[in-house]
């Protein structure tokens, strides 16, 4: 939604009618008003219109849920909710006036424990990317490498978790991204932050057409400075701040732009592009608000049960002390201490203790049953002290099931969120190192999985067998291995590659030193056959020059033979055989 396009427009043009930018749907919880009250029919039913009937709701503010979370600011600590206790001074020498009695209070911080046992499952394990092509070729594998290292590199998993903590804090939280100098960057608007936000969607089609943030500066003292609105749409990023009534030409063409976003009071302080071809923003709601919604009115009676206890035992569960006897006196009227005192009793007097009173026990399974529920409400697994070793994987899993089965619940809540954190991610990210055209042509498929505490040795294990059994690729195996980096497969390659390159290598060495060993042996033979030929005796044609005794060489250095077969003795170069002087006259 372009917004400048209405800027030359004038007072008299009818301009769109634009919603409210500072609106939002406020977080609600039921009131049981109006059970069953529909009156009755007598007969048989018959058709009739609908009967209307209307849900009470109590409005819950942002600032309500971090009161719950904070101990601090706990219901149990609201004395207008659990009154203190007036007293009046009754001895015979007081003064008869009414004193207040502060009683004890305990808040505990259940939501806290709640919130971060959810994001645990939740984000726990990494967002996990798939090549969903069906040619897994080089280029493909290059440029899905290239995605998981970006994604690595700008600490998207911490953005995914800090956005999923606002929501389960908070109600909502938003991401969004931003190209600076063309560089990608993100950061998340929290109401923990301070932040509010409003987005609006498309009444047709659903999709988010702008989006609304509110914002403060403060001083040193928590004064509010300045007031700011920031807002996105599918071109442009606008702020504006709190400002008087425009006077110039300027200002009131910003005002003009002001009024199609209804945002009177304030002045369109900077506008740019923001570089996106769609708003860069990834915006999630829980409309049932923090995570803990379900067990908070649990939690409010656990506290409320816990500090009237707590009371109980302040006033009953010390020995009570009693004196009787006419004339009883407390020698000293300074109190020594809390723990002694003396006092003169008569003849008849006594002095005692009264037996404390115990905690009854349906008060304690009132207790147990309340802080039970608490967590079973939330999902939440508080782990039993386990006296064996490791468990087995599916031990854990029915240990976890509960807060499992919640994790996959919100793994399908939030998956259009992380849609669009994706999305941002591959737009921002591919203008920023140029891969933008390969981000979008390469089918990178994702989603969450929930996290599960689990063997590690065992899963290891399962994978090796899968592998040895045939049915999963090692390529797969080294992907979903825990201790497996985005470019695993990429390194066994590269080992692979390596060790082939090596043992090439290692088999050329052999070979030339083979060769030369044997041109060596070779040598010494030829050396040893010559020395031979000139020591021995020469008869007949032999002394002419003839090389009969010279033998040829079986390749290993070994023996020597002559053109006979006849082995040649290398001191004399003469063959072993006693038929010598026949072979020479036969020849």
């Amino acid at each position: 939604m372009d917004l400048t396009q209405f800027a030359t427009r004038t007072e008299e043009t009818s301009l769109p009618k634009v919603r409210d930018l500072l609106t939002k749907k406020p977080f609600t919880r039921v009131m049981p008003n109006g059970h069953y009250d529909h009156g009755v029919r007598y007969g048989d039913p018959m058709e009739e219109s609908p009967t209307n009937d209307y849900l009470y709701r109590k409005i819950v503010t942002q600032e309500d849920f971090a009161r719950e979370l904070d101990p601090y600011g706990h219901l149990i600590n609201d004395r207008e909710y659990y009154h203190d206790i007036w007293r009046q001074d009754t001895r015979e020498d007081g003064t008869g006036l009414w004193y207040l009695e502060e009683v004890p209070r305990y808040a505990f911080s259940f939501q806290y424990v709640i919130l971060h046992k959810q994001l645990t499952h939740l984000t726990g394990n990494d967002i996990q990317f798939e090549l969903a092509d069906k040619k897994d070729d080089d280029k493909s594998r290059e440029t899905y490498n290239a995605f998981k290292r970006g994604w690595q590199e700008r600490n998207m998993e911490t953005a995914w978790y800090k956005l999923a903590k606002s929501v389960k804090s908070t109600g909502d939280g938003a991401m969004v991204g931003y190209l600076d100098r063309g560089k990608f960057g993100w950061k998340v608007l929290s109401f923990s932050n301070g932040d509010k936000l409003f987005p609006h969607y498309d009444l047709r089609t659903g999709e988010l057409n702008a989006f609304a943030r509110t914002y403060c500066n403060y001083d040193e003292d928590g004064r509010i400075i300045n007031r700011y609105v920031d807002v996105w749409d599918n071109k442009y990023y606008y702020r504006f701040k709190a400002a008087g009534d425009a006077s110039t030409a300027i200002g009131k063409f910003k005002q003009t732009v002001l009024n199609l976003f209804n945002v009177n009071g304030y002045a369109l302080d900077e506008r740019e592009v923001h570089g996106f071809e769609f708003i860069p923003v990834a915006y999630h709601r829980d409309d049932m608000g923090a995570c803990w919604t379900f067990s908070q009115e649990t939690i409010d009676n656990y506290e409320m049960a816990f500090s009237r206890m707590a009371q109980s035992n302040h006033d009953f569960g010390l020995p009570i002390m009693y004196v009787k006897g006419e004339g009883s006196e407390e020698v000293s009227k300074q109190d020594m201490s809390h723990a002694s005192k003396i006092f003169f009793l008569p003849s008849d007097g006594d002095m005692g203790f009264l037996n404390k009173q115990d905690a009854s026990t349906a008060y304690k399974t009132e207790l147990e049953v309340l802080e039970k529920q608490i967590y079973t409400q939330s999902f939440t697994v508080i782990p039993p002290e386990l006296k064996s070793g490791d468990l087995p994987g599916v031990a854990i899993k029915l240990l976890y099931s509960p807060a499992y089965e919640k994790a996959m619940s919100d793994a399908n809540e939030y998956d259009a969120v992380v849609d669009e954190m994706v999305k941002i991610f591959s737009f921002g990210y591919g203008v920023e190192t140029e891969n933008q055209l390969d981000f979008k042509n390469t089918p990178i498929s994702h989603y969450i999985k929930p996290y599960v505490h689990l063997n590690e040795t065992e899963l290891t294990n399962n994978l090796a067998i899968q592998v040895q059994n045939g049915f999963l690729s090692k390529q797969t195996a080294s992907e979903k291995s825990v201790y497996a980096t985005p470019q695993e497969w990429d390194r066994i390659l590269a080992e692979k590659k390596h060790e082939q390159e090596m043992d090439l290598i290692l088999e050329e060495q052999k070979l030339e030193i083979q060769t030369e060993n044997t041109v060596e042996q070779t040598k010494e033979l030829n050396e040893v056959n010559e020395s031979g030929d000139n020591d021995a005796p020469k008869e007949g044609a032999s002394a002419k020059g003839d090389t009969t005794a010279t033998g040829v060489s079986s390749g290993k250095g070994e023996f020597m033979w002559d053109k006979w077969g006849n082995k040649i003795d290398p001191k004399t170069g003469k063959t072993y055989s006693k038929w010598d002087k026949f072979n020479q006259t036969k020849r």
